[in-house]
């Protein structure tokens, strides 16, 4: 396993002193950043940031632990023994942390719920799941946790197709072409899935620190597409005690999936909540959507992989 940088303290100051600043590259945005970012990009030295990536000091703020604030505008969470969290107008994120964890720890939290903040903020569309490419569309896989949406995606990715991202789908153009923005080269997968499709034991690290959660994250540079693709399908993941198969979702309950789908829906401001739910309904009727009922404690991912492919060229073939 790669080691795990951990973050220095002053005795005196209780300050805790930062590397030099970073530019990185990820959902098609420049992140400046005073944390390391593991796994990510860098961006050339001289691109203006979209994002800043700052240390702060939020104690006034009296941010929650362990649940999420949306006070105007502005999303705060706190994590136990990694920091508080402020983001705001979609590009700048404030971090008090404290002495524990790791850089690799804090840049989950960087990675997913500051930067679904600041997609949502930006008005785009972040739905949860991995979604992945052939080169010509992209299919995205969601679900629930554990449902088995990272797996699915190596499966894919073992037959050739890309990871384009993995856990928040940046979704751009609702109202005319919907597309998919590739995020950063790294999937987070379980320990199972670790050891069915990885082989890369000098590029994992572990993601949560003094949690019961054995999840690590892969780079995957070399199996990524970095770009826009538009988006093809949207499938959900459900697993079942009965036999796997793929049913077509139509009407209104597409709507709903999107909805249930879209990445920490509560950062939807209250004044955006009607914007959201209108994209939601445009999406629904470009996209095609499925259900993947997949048989639990069966290792079915080969057979899922084929019935999602061929629902694809069946639904393009009309």
């Amino acid at each position: 396993m790669q080691c795990c940088r951990e973050w220095q303290q002053e005795p005196e100051s209780g300050v805790m002193s930062m590397n030099e600043i970073n530019k990185y590259r990820a959902f098609g945005l420049v992140i400046s950043s005073e944390f390391p970012i593991i796994q990510v990009p860098d961006a050339e030295k001289d691109e203006e940031p979209d994002v800043v990536i700052c240390h702060s000091d939020l104690t006034g703020y009296n941010i929650p632990r362990d649940r999420f604030l949306i006070e105007n505008g502005a999303v705060m969470f706190g994590v136990r023994d990694i920091g508080n969290f402020r983001v705001t107008d979609g590009k700048r994120i404030e971090v008090d942390c404290v002495k524990k964890g790791s850089d690799d720890h804090l840049a989950v939290y960087l990675m997913g719920s500051c930067m679904g903040a600041v997609l949502h903020q930006r008005g785009w569309m972040p739905l949860h799941g991995s979604c992945v490419t052939d080169g010509n569309r992209a299919v995205l896989i969601t679900g629930d946790s554990g449902a088995g949406k990272s797996t699915l995606a190596c499966e894919f990715l073992s037959h050739g197709w890309l990871l384009m991202t993995d856990d928040i789908a940046a979704v751009k153009d609702v109202e005319s072409t919907p597309m998919v923005q590739s995020s950063y080269p790294s999937q987070k997968l379980w320990q199972d899935s670790l050891k069915q499709y990885c082989e890369r034991e000098g590029q994992v690290h572990s993601l949560y620190f003094n949690e019961n959660r054995e999840k690590f994250g892969v780079a995957v540079t070399d199996m990524y597409y970095d770009g826009v693709m538009p988006l093809s399908l949207i499938v959900r993941l459900i697993p079942v005690d009965t036999k796997s198969c793929i049913l077509p979702v139509e009407g209104f309950a597409r709507v709903n999936q999107l909805i249930y789908n879209t990445y920490r829906l509560y950062m939807v401001a209250e004044e955006k909540q009607q914007r959201h739910f209108q994209r939601c309904v445009t999406l629904s009727l470009k996209v095609p959507m499925a259900l993947v009922l997949r048989e639990k404690n069966t290792q079915c991912a080969v057979q899922l992989y084929k019935m999602i492919v061929d629902f694809l060229e069946d639904y393009t073939n009309e």
